[in-house]
């Protein structure tokens, strides 16, 4: 996950990375418009914090970088292949078209 901070920092954005365990603690403290869950984490891993950060954070968006054999149950706003990801670039755009288009719902309903 740090080779991806560092690349999703390029989007200008504020960008942290933690343990399973320690996401969950943040969540409860701190809120993002983007959260990104890696292919390594263990799929209750993964429902614990998607979960969490449904329940918690209005709003925000969740990309899952997946392997081509997962076969995750959970709800996100978008899917990145890590096997098939051809430059970093492609992971940029789409964490840009979605906290676009959070910003866009946030300020529609204002």
């Amino acid at each position: 996950m740090a080779t991806r901070a560092a690349v999703l920092s390029k989007t200008g954005a504020t960008v942290v990375h933690h343990s399973p365990i320690e996401t969950l603690e943040v969540l409860d403290r701190q809120t993002f418009d983007l959260v990104v869950l890696c292919h390594t984490l263990s799929e209750s891993e993964i429902g614990m914090i998607a979960d969490k950060v449904h329940r918690k954070i209005s709003g925000a968006k969740i990309l899952m970088v997946t392997s081509e054999l997962d076969g995750y149950r959970i709800r996100v706003d978008g899917k990145i292949d890590a096997t098939a990801m051809p430059e970093p670039g492609h992971l940029i755009a789409l964490a840009k078209e979605l906290l676009q288009v959070g910003s866009y719902a946030s300020h529609a309903g204002a």
